[in-house]
């Protein structure tokens, strides 16, 4: 797959450090998305928090209004320029066993590209 990533990637939906749990989870709209990226106050991305990292937090019955979101988020960060290609996007989330990459210039956030927008891109391709 020749698409640049830029020409694939989402919008973000973001929190900042301070959000609680409950409010990611009252505020966002998981029926449409899989992922929220924490940011700090000078916009740098902290971490992700991704439909599975909620899960585990409801299973494990963490106080969802004590808990900020950099303390729950994932913060290995998986990201990719926006003019290299999904291919490169697909190794990276297999290398690394992941669901989502971000889309980045520099420190600068400009989308993400999750396994389900691979996996849309690649049936239109049949």
């Amino acid at each position: 797959m020749n698409k640049l990533a830029s020409e694939l990637c989402s919008p973000v939906v973001t929190v900042n450090t301070d959000t609680t749990i409950e409010n990611v989870l009252k505020d966002i709209d998981w029926s449409s998305i899989s992922s929220v990226v924490v940011l700090d106050d000078d916009k740098h991305v902290i971490g992700i928090i991704t439909e599975q990292d909620m899960i585990y937090a409801e299973s494990i019955g963490i106080k969802k209004s004590d808990i900020k979101a950099w303390e729950i988020c994932s913060k290995e960060i998986i990201k990719i320029s926006p003019d290299e290609t999904v291919s490169g996007a697909m190794e990276l989330m297999a290398k690394h066993k992941v669901h989502h990459v971000l889309v980045m210039t520099g420190d600068y956030l400009e989308g993400i590209i999750s396994t389900f927008d691979v996996l849309k891109e690649l049936m239109k391709k049949r």
